[in-house]
This record gives C-alpha cells, sequence and structure tokens, in this order.
C-alpha cells in the first residue's frame, strides 16, 4: 500500500486539511493513505544496526498514532448529517421490500477490518464516502449462517436462505474440468440452475454507524510473533516455537466504541418468503450479535452488539414521519393534476383559512396586473417596516404578508 501524496509538502498539506475538519473529514483517507512510512524507509537505509532500525520503526508508528488520536487516544468519526440521511434512505429501501431494519449498539469494543494490509500491522475497515468503519452485508450473512450451523439448523434450509457456493465462479472452474468431474458438457439450462441454487433468499445490507462512532486505542499483546514470522519456513528453530515463555509484544490497532449501527435484511426480489421467515432472520442476526459476535476477536469478547432501542425508536419515528409525509404530497398531487396554481392556491386557503379570510384572497386572484405592483408597494413599505406593529391595518397587513408569502409557494411572485 502506497500513500497517496510521496512529496512531504503535498502531505504536509493534506494531513492539515484532515487536522483543522476532523469531524467532518474522510480519516480512512489519513490512515490508509498519509502514513508517510516513506519517509522513515528513506532514513532507515541509513541506519546500520538492525535493533536500532527496529526502534525506529516502532516510533515511527507510535509517531503516527499519536498524531492521528491527538493527546485524549480517542477520535470521533462521520458525519452526524450524512450518517443520519443514509440510515433513513437505508432503512426505507429495506422496508419498502418488506424487510427489517434495526439499530445495535456495541457493549463493549468492536475490531472492523483488522486483518486488511496497513504499514502499522493492522487495518481497518473505511467506508469508501461516508468514511467511517462498517460491515460489509456478506460479514452480516456470514454470522448469521454460522450462528444457524452452530445450532444445527435444517441444511435445506440454510441452503435455501443463504445460497451455496457457485461453482460457475470458483477460480478452479472451467469447462473441460467441469466435464472431467460430472461427465457431461455444461449447457446454459445447466449454469442458470447453478446460479439460481446459488442465490440466497435474502439480501443482508451494510451494517453502517447512524450517528458518529468514537475511534479509540486497544492494544494485543501475541506471544508467538516469530511462530507467525517463521514457523511455516523454520518451525524447528527454539526462538520459533510457540510458547507462553516468550515475552509478549504490544501491538496498537484501532477500535470502534459508543457506535450504533443498522443492520438491514430483506427478501430478493422473486423469492418465495413468508414475513414470519424474516422476523426469524431479523432474530437470528440479533442473537448472533449478542452471543458470537462480529469483525475480528470475538473471542476475546470484542463485537458484542445488543438492539439500541432508543436510536431504533428514533429512527421509526422518523421513517414514519417521512411515509406520511409522502403519501400526504402524492395524494396533494393527485387532487391538484390538471388545476391552474391559482386555483391551487384558492382551495388551500378555502379549506384551511375563514370565509372573511378566504374572500380577501378571491378579490386580490382578480386584481389586474397594476393593482398587483400596487401590493408590492405596500408589501416593500408597509409590511417589512417595524411599525406595522402599530398600524391601525394590522389585520389587514397580516393578510396581504401571509398571500404574498403563500403565492410565491406557487410559483405567483408579487413581492
Amino acid at each position: 500500500m502506497l500513500p497517496i501524496y510521496n512529496q512531504e509538502n503535498t502531505a504536509e498539506k493534506a494531513v492539515s486539511v484532515f487536522k483543522d475538519n476532523s469531524t467532518d473529514g474522510h480519516l480512512g483517507v489519513w490512515y490508509e493513505r498519509f502514513y508517510t512510512y516513506h519517509i522513515f524507509d528513506n532514513q532507515g537505509d541509513l541506519i546500520a544496526d538492525i535493533d536500532t532500525k527496529k526502534a525506529a520503526k516502532i516510533r515511527e508508528k507510535e509517531n503516527f498514532f499519536t498524531e492521528f488520536w491527538g493527546k485524549s487516544g480517542q477520535r470521533q468519526c462521520g458525519n452526524t448529517s450524512l450518517l443520519k440521511n443514509h440510515a433513513m434512505r437505508q432503512r426505507l429501501l429495506c422496508h419498502a421490500q418488506q424487510g427489517i431494519a434495526t439499530s445495535y449498539s456495541n457493549t463493549w469494543q468492536i475490531a472492523v477490518g483488522l486483518g486488511n494490509s496497513h504499514p502499522l500491522d493492522n487495518g481497518m475497515l473505511w467506508h469508501p464516502t461516508l468514511g467511517v468503519p462498517y460491515f460489509q452485508g456478506s460479514t452480516v450473512k456470514g454470522m448469521a449462517k454460522a450462528l444457524m450451523e452452530k445450532w444445527g439448523a435444517d441444511p435445506k434450509l440454510i441452503k435455501r436462505w443463504f445460497g451455496s457456493v457457485n461453482l460457475l465462479q470458483s477460480k478452479h472452474y472451467s469447462a473441460s474440468l467441469f466435464k472431467i468431474n460430472f461427465g457431461y458438457e455444461i449447457d446454459e439450462n445447466t449454469k442458470e440452475e447453478l446460479n439460481a441454487q446459488a442465490t440466497g433468499s435474502f439480501i443482508f445490507l451494510d451494517a453502517i454507524p447512524t450517528k458518529p462512532v468514537m475511534l479509540v486505542q486497544s492494544i494485543m499483546t501475541p506471544h508467538y510473533g516469530k511462530w507467525y514470522e517463521k514457523g511455516d519456513t523454520q518451525p524447528l528453530l527454539p526462538e520459533v516455537q510457540p510458547g507462553d515463555w516468550h515475552a509478549p509484544i504490544p501491538v496498537n490497532f484501532l477500535a470502534v466504541e459508543n457506535s450504533s449501527m443498522q443492520f438491514g435484511v430483506m427478501p430478493r426480489l422473486g423469492a418465495n418468503v413468508t414475513d414470519d421467515e424474516t422476523k426469524q432472520l431479523a432474530n437470528i442476526i440479533a442473537i448472533a450479535l449478542e452471543h458470537l459476535g462480529i469483525g475480528a476477536k470475538t473471542a476475546t469478547g470484542y463485537g458484542r452488539m445488543a438492539v439500541d432501542k432508543a436510536e431504533d425508536s428514533k429512527l421509526q419515528k422518523e421513517h414514519d414521519a417521512f411515509k406520511e409525509e409522502e403519501v400526504a404530497r402524492i395524494q396533494e398531487q393527485q387532487r391538484n393534476k390538471g388545476k391552474s396554481a391559482e386555483r391551487i392556491f384558492l382551495d388551500d386557503f378555502k379549506d384551511h383559512q375563514t370565509p372573511e379570510v378566504f374572500i380577501f384572497y378571491e378579490k386580490v386572484m382578480s386584481w389586474s396586473e397594476e393593482q398587483k405592483l400596487l401590493i408590492k408597494e405596500a408589501y416593500d413599505l408597509i409590511i417589512k417596516e417595524p411599525s406595522v406593529k402599530k398600524d391601525k391595518n394590522k389585520k389587514w397587513v397580516e393578510r396581504l404578508a401571509l398571500l404574498v408569502a403563500k403565492l410565491k409557494n406557487y410559483g405567483i411572485d408579487i413581492a
């Protein structure tokens, strides 16, 4: 992995942008591309002593972590508005497909994408546009499937829900190898059948935070470093043998804390599943998150999550309100189909205002262009002035102000 900017002056300018906008900026770009280890490599060539090189490398990593986290050892990550909007769109999509979306918060730290390649030994999986740690839908799918297999669920049900390995997409697949193994040529019908069998009945959405998360420094202390490094090539060396007598070497890595992520599952189009099956699968995801965990280091307690009732209720209320507004908007469009803007305007006030006010607006709509210019003049000279509160015709002025604002909404700008 190479940094985007190899020139030191350009790198300094780029990093300064992220420092000034640490909350809204894409921290993943900083973490993945602005680690200037190439500078150490250039300096490291001048260091003859191997132990000194190792110490310098460790010091360089520690400096990067200190700069990334700051003095507090933690950093908030994610834009509130972007995450909220994405969560709402995802929830609307999920519910439109008769799926279920639920928010979960972590009971302890989460390690996301720890095995990803990175010069600091441990990476993190960042969302490409939102700039926050997240779990891909395939990870959620694998977690749920692992729990069902552990429970000893019906293999046919597992295959129907999750699908199976697609032989045609295997890197070892070839038409000639297929004939050798199965004794006949593969045709288009067989390909379609294999593809259908490999497709599960459910779609698992990416699990993405619904609000900014806190990134913290976590530490692992592997005892078998030499075994991991040389065990496959020099397994008989005494210092390579795995054992608890080796001195542990602390390794820093990024972890997620104080997060709320939305997990969504929905039936695939054309899949023959019931609402009860969707609910069962959603419950399986909840149980898997609580007992198995998600991400790396789940055996040591990382990745445990529970339903975030407060956040989930908040998102559901906003979801329901949006649907009501959308339904009302569509109904209004249908009612007003074929009507002129003036007629829509009058019908609106006829339904919501008193008869006196409606008569007033009926008269205004019949005025000539010259008379409407007088309205504009009155609006500029009277309504905008602070003395409007003392005006004897305050009631008329209020009606006029309401008229001007409402007409503007319907594309009739007389103000």
